[in-house]
């Protein structure tokens, strides 16, 4: 039986190994950092079946999370829309889950190295979840975990003039907000969240933040990326952010890490197994998840202009009472 290096021990590559050690194969993951740790993420969970968390063998590790069944969307501090969900959502920290999940890795007879950096090199057996592809991007995300934050919906979505910031319960005491924002050199400070939410325009919410507690531990940015499928070599087995990144108003990135998984353990597996060159496994993985998802990437990027410019806005405002929320809920998923 042949070895998987998994490189990255984010969503996508700890799922991943799990999947496989379920398989018999011997798995051997490299993260760059170490757990616990934060991560700029939107900590919402939505599209994933229960049967994927099942055949992936996780779905224990999030038992515990946060049922989040209604959402709101406002254009600054004004409200659009709210409604229920036409699925619920799972609102979790990946400080714990993540954490979960290398533990999960090990009992399964995974090896699991942290503050291991891998060379770019390519290698058969090699699967790269080292999330996105670093190039020059315009935009940034930024995220932190606030408590005594009183929410009206379990999932608030607010439009603002330089991006859009996500409110999601991860705990009963505890929000995420999560934002993507177009770059300003300008702004800086413990603050930048709050700050860059203010520039928006949202300064209702930037109130709110100011008047919760915040733990600094928890604020996290990341910079130089682009939305999209990530450019990169076509002979390279990759998953996760590595793969695509959805536009995260969407809330479906951290279903599809999920979703890549289950989809390629089984080719893994056979190619450990012997069943099936490295070249077909990276054909067939590559050609498996694009039918997964072309569909709901374009439609995310389709609906990202109107979310981020002003005309899009605009639209989206005078229209919010028409949109059919339920049916663009099911179309990124």
């Amino acid at each position: 039986m042949k070895t998987v290096t998994i490189v990255g021990g984010g969503l996508a590559g700890l799922s991943l190994g799990i999947a496989l050690c379920r398989r018999g194969v011997p798995v051997d993951l490299h993260e760059a950092g170490d757990y616990p740790r934060h991560r700029v993420c939107g900590e919402f969970i939505s599209g994933v079946s229960n049967e994927t968390l099942m055949e992936l063998g996780i779905a224990d590790t999030l038992e515990d999370a946060e049922r989040l069944e209604t959402h709101a969307w406002y254009r600054g501090d004004a409200c659009l829309h709210k409604g229920r969900l036409p699925t619920p959502a799972r609102g979790i920290s990946r400080y714990r889950l993540d954490d979960r999940l290398q533990r999960l890795l090990t009992d399964s007879g995974g090896r699991v190295f942290t503050r291991s950096r891998v060379t770019r090199e390519e290698g058969e057996g090699r699967v790269w979840c080292s999330g996105r592809v670093p190039q020059p991007g315009d935009w940034i995300g930024l995220k932190g975990h606030f408590s005594d934050l009183p929410m009206e919906s379990d999932l608030e979505m607010y439009l603002a003039s330089n991006g859009y910031v996500g409110l999601a319960r991860i705990d009963r005491k505890v929000v995420n907000i999560c934002g993507l924002f177009r770059l300003s050199r300008e702004i800086s400070g413990p603050d930048i969240l709050e700050r860059y939410a203010e520039l928006g325009g949202l300064g209702h919410l930037a109130d709110r933040m100011r008047q919760a507690n915040c733990r600094d531990d928890t604020r996290s940015a990341v910079a130089g990326f682009r939305l999209g499928w990530q450019t990169g070599r076509l002979d390279r087995f990759s998953l996760g952010d590595a793969r695509a990144m959805i536009p995260p108003f969407s809330g479906n990135g951290m279903s599809m890490a999920l979703e890549s998984a289950a989809i390629t353990a089984p080719i893994l597996a056979a190619y450990a197994k012997g069943d099936l060159s490295w070249e077909h496994a990276v054909s067939q993985a590559s050609q498996a998840m694009r039918s997964r998802f072309s569909s709901r990437m374009i439609f995310a990027r389709m609906l990202h202009p109107f979310l981020t410019s002003a005309p899009g806005r605009a639209f989206f405002s005078t229209a919010s009472r028409l949109l059919p929320y339920g049916a663009i809920f099911h179309l990124l998923r």
